[in-house]
C-alpha cells in the first residue's frame, strides 16, 4: 500500500479496486462547510489531469463529520476521515482544513495506470498532535547588509503560492516570514529603508563579464504579500512576521549609521551595524512606525527575535544612565533595553490590533540552565499574552524545557531551538543538513542538525505544547527538513532513519533509493575548512587534516555514481506531474556536487600545503588551490544570482568564501599585492568575531 506523509494515526487497507479510472468525480454533501468542494479540488494543484474527466470518474463524496466520530478538539478543527473503497471514496471533516488535508491524503493514494489512474483503497482517520506546525522562512534575510538574497528571498507570487501548496500538503499551517534587513514592502515615511534599487553585480555568461544592475524586492516591484496571505488563509495557513527586536530593522542602520549603537573606544567588535541606539527618540519613532507598517501588511502575528549577540552594548552616555544603570554585564544591559522596547512596540501593536499574536525569541544566551526563580522573573518581565517561539532544546537536559513549559504555560510554547536549516543555509548553497554530511561533524560544538530538530519536535509533542516551529531558511535542496517538521509536528513516532526512508518512499516512490543514497553519502566540506582560511566560520570549525584524506578519496571515487543517481532522480521527478516541482531541489544537489568535487581536490591540496616543508613545494600547492578556487567560482557565478560581497553596512561580507580565499591565496603568492581588508563569510558569522 502507498505511504501517506505525514503518517496517519489510523490507516488500514481495504479490498482493492480492480479497474483503473479516468478521473475523479468530486461531489459535496456538506451543509456546514462552505467552499469545501472548491478547496478540495484545488489541492490537486500538482495532479490537475486527474480532474479532467469527471463524467464517469471515481466518485469522491465530501461529507460533514458526524459528532460521534471523534470529539478531540484538534480532530474537529483539522482532522478528517477518508474511506477510499473500490467503488467510491467518502470524506468526512468538520472544517475546511480537514478537507484540505483529506485531499492531500487521497492524492498520495492515487497513482498513474496504463489507461488512467489507480487508487490504493484504504481507511484513514487522522488529526494533528499539536495545533500549530510552523516553519520560519525568509522573505528577506540580512538583505542589504550581508547579501541581496537567495532562494525564497527572490520569489514572486506564483513561486510563493506553490510553496504554500506544498506546505498545505504536508500539514504545515503557519509561516513565520523572516523580515531581516531592508524592508520588502513600501514604507513612504522612511523610503530609504526599503529594498529598492540596491546596486549589485551579476555575471554575464554571454560576454564573460559583470553587469551592474539595481535590484528591487519582488514584493516592492509588484506588491503581492497581502494577496499571498489571503491565499494562505484559504488553506488554513497563518502568517507571522519574524523580525528583529532592534536588529536588522529595515535599512535604517545602513542609511543612518549615526543612529547605531556606540562601541567603546578601541573596541574591535566587528558587528556594530545591525542595532540602533534605543536612547535616541528618533530611533524609537522609527521602530514604532516600522511595526505599524508590518502589522498593516496583514500578518496574523509578530515574532520578535532578541539578538543573541550580547558581547557588548551601546556605550553612549544616555544608555549608561538608563539601560546600564542596574546591569553588571552587556547581556543584562541588552535585556533591559530590549524589554523596554518590547513593551513600547507591544503597546503600539495593541493600538492597531487586539488579535495580533505577539511572540518572542529571547533569553538564548547563557546561563542555558536557569533556576526556577530566574525563569519566573522572565515570565514576569513580559506581558502575559506574549508567546514563545524559542524554548531550550540544545545543549541542555530535557528538564530545562519542562521548567519553561511549566513556568510560561504549555499554551505559550510555540517553538524550540530547532534551527538546523538556519545554520545549513549559511553554507553558500552547499548542503550539510545532517551530521553525516559534515567533516567530523560529531566533533563540532554547534549541533544544529535535522536529527536534533526531530528530537525536540518529539519532546514538544510529548509535552503537549501549543506548537512546533522549524527553520526552513533555504527550501531548494532541503525538503527533508520540511518533511521532518511535518511528520513529527503531526505526531509521528518513528526513529529518525526509519522516518527518512518512509518519507522518501512516500514522496519519490521508485526514485527513493537513489535519493536516500545521495542524501546519505554526500560529503560536504566548506571552503573555510582549509587551514589557510583563518577567519572564523562558527558553523563548521573543523579544519581539513591528514586523517580526512581516506574519506575525501572515497568521496572522489563515489562522485561518478552520485552524479549518475542524480541524473536518474531528475529524470524521474520531471516525468511525473506530482513530483516535477521537486526538480529544482535536485538541480541544487547537482550543482553542489559539482562544486564539492572541486573542493575535494582543494582539500587535498590544502593538506599537502600544510605538510610541505620546502617553499617551492608550498608555492606549488598554493597555486593549485588558487586554480581550484577559480574553477569552483566559475560554477558559482553561472549557477546563482547573488555571489559578490556586500559593502552597504561598511563591512565586506559574502556567503561564498571564494572572495576571502582569493584574497588569502593572493597575499600568500604575491606579498607585494597584499590586501588586508577581510571579506567575512556572511554577517551571520560576525557575532563571534573581533577584528
Amino acid at each position: 500500500m502507498k505511504k501517506i506523509m505525514p503518517q496517519p494515526k489510523i490507516m488500514y487497507e481495504l479490498p482493492p479496486r480492480a479497474e483503473p479510472f479516468t478521473g475523479l468525480s468530486i461531489r459535496s454533501n456538506c451543509k456546514n462547510t462552505e467552499g469545501a468542494e472548491q478547496l478540495f479540488r484545488s489541492r490537486f494543484w500538482n495532479m490537475k489531469s486527474v480532474l479532467q474527466d469527471e463524467t464517469d470518474g471515481y466518485p469522491v463524496y465530501l461529507n460533514d463529520t458526524p459528532s460521534s466520530v471523534n470529539d478531540e478538539r484538534l480532530f474537529r478543527e483539522q482532522g478528517y476521515v477518508l474511506h477510499a473503497q473500490a467503488d467510491r471514496a467518502e470524506v468526512y471533516a468538520a472544517a475546511k482544513q480537514g478537507f484540505a488535508y483529506a485531499a492531500a491524503a487521497l492524492k498520495q493514494l492515487i497513482s498513474h495506470a496504463e489507461s488512467g489512474y489507480a487508487v490504493d483503497c484504504a481507511h484513514v482517520e487522522d488529526y494533528p498532535s499539536v495545533e500549530v506546525r510552523g516553519i520560519s522562512i525568509p522573505f528577506t534575510w540580512y538583505a542589504g547588509y550581508g547579501r541581496i538574497g537567495f532562494d525564497s528571498q527572490l520569489w514572486n507570487f506564483e513561486q510563493w503560492k506553490q510553496f504554500l501548496d506544498v506546505c498545505s500538503d504536508y500539514r504545515i499551517n503557519q509561516l513565520n516570514m523572516v523580515l531581516y534587513g531592508f524592508w520588502p514592502f513600501e514604507f513612504p515615511e522612511y523610503p530609504e529603508t526599503v529594498l529598492r534599487d540596491l546596486e549589485m553585480q551579476v555575471y554575464d555568461p554571454e560576454n564573460d563579464g559583470w553587469l551592474t544592475v539595481k535590484y528591487t524586492h519582488p514584493n516592492v516591484e509588484s506588491p503581492f504579500l497581502k494577496k499571498l496571505i489571503e491565499y494562505g488563509h484559504g488553506l488554513g495557513i497563518r502568517f507571522f512576521a519574524y523580525t528583529g527586536l532592534n536588529s536588522y530593522s529595515g535599512g535604517y542602520a545602513c542609511r543612518h549609521p549615526e543612529k547605531r549603537m556606540k562601541k567603546e573606544a578601541g573596541s574591535k567588535f566587528i558587528n556594530d551595524f545591525d542595532s540602533l541606539c534605543l536612547s535616541d527618540p528618533e530611533t524609537i519613532e522609527y521602530l514604532k512606525a516600522s511595526i505599524r507598517k508590518i502589522v498593516e501588511q496583514g500578518f496574523d502575528g509578530i515574532d520578535f527575535e532578541e539578538s543573541e549577540e550580547a558581547f557588548w552594548y551601546c556605550s553612549c552616555e544616555q544608555c549608561k544612565q538608563t539601560f546600564w544603570k542596574n546591569a553588571n554585564t552587556p547581556e543584562e544591559a541588552l535585556h533591559a533595553a530590549n524589554t523596554t522596547l518590547l513593551k513600547i512596540l507591544y503597546e503600539e501593536i495593541r493600538k492597531i490590533s487586539k488579535d495580533c499574536v505577539i511572540g518572542l525569541r529571547a533569553w538564548r544566551q547563557p546561563p542555558l540552565v536557569r533556576s526556577e526563580e530566574l525563569i519566573e522573573s522572565m515570565v514576569k518581565s513580559v506581558p502575559d499574552d506574549i508567546v514563545l517561539f524559542w524554548a531550550p532544546g540544545q545543549y541542555v537536559p530535557d528538564e530545562e524545557f519542562e521548567k519553561w513549559a511549566k513556568a510560561f504555560g504549555k499554551e505559550r510554547i510555540w517553538g524550540r531551538d530547532t534551527e538546523a536549516i538556519g545554520f545549513a543555509a549559511c553554507f553558500g548553497r552547499l548542503l550539510r543538513p545532517f551530521r553525516w554530511n559534515g567533516l567530523r561533524a560529531e566533533e563540532e560544538t554547534i549541533t544544529q542538525f535535522v536529527e536534533e530538530d526531530i528530537r525536540q519536535h518529539r519532546g514538544s509533542v510529548e509535552m503537549k505544547v501549543k506548537g512546533i516551529n522549524g527553520y526552513q531558511f533555504e527550501w531548494y535542496g532541503f525538503f527533508m527538513a520540511l518533511f521532518a517538521h511535518s511528520y513529527y509536528g503531526w505526531g509521528g513516532t518513528m526513529e529518525a532513519e526509519a522516518f527518512y526512508r518512509y518519507s522518501l518512499e512516500a514522496a519519490f516512490d521508485q526514485a527513493a533509493n537513489d535519493v536516500w543514497y545521495v542524501m546519505k553519502n554526500m560529503l560536504t566540506i566548506h571552503e573555510s575548512q582549509m587551514k589557510i582560511y583563518r577567519a572564523e566560520f562558527p558553523m563548521a570549525r573543523n579544519k581539513v587534516e591528514q586523517q580526512d584524506i581516506p574519506r575525501i578519496k572515497r568521496a572522489i571515487e563515489e562522485y561518478p555514481d552520485m552524479m549518475e543517481r542524480l541524473g536518474r532522480i531528475r529524470e524521474y521527478v520531471r516525468a511525473h506531474e506530482e513530483t516535477v516541482h521537486f526538480d529544482l531541489h535536485f538541480k541544487k544537489w547537482e550543482i553542489a556536487m559539482r562544486r564539492l568535487r572541486i573542493i575535494y581536490d582543494m582539500a587535498l591540496a590544502s593538506v599537502a600545503y600544510d605538510n610541505a616543508q620546502a617553499p617551492k613545494e608550498k608555492r606549488k600547492h598554493l597555486k593549485e588551490m588558487y586554480r581550484l578556487n577559480e574553477k569552483e567560482f566559475e560554477i558559482i557565478r553561472s549557477s546563482y544570482f547573488d555571489v559578490n560581497p556586500m559593502t552597504e553596512a561598511g563591512v565586506k561580507s559574502c556567503c561564498f568564501p571564494y572572495h576571502e580565499m582569493k584574497r588569502i591565496l593572493t597575499n600568500a603568492l604575491y606579498p607585494e599585492r597584499e590586501d588586508n581588508e577581510p571579506i567575512y563569510a556572511g554577517v551571520e558569522a560576525l557575532g563571534w568575531l573581533w577584528a
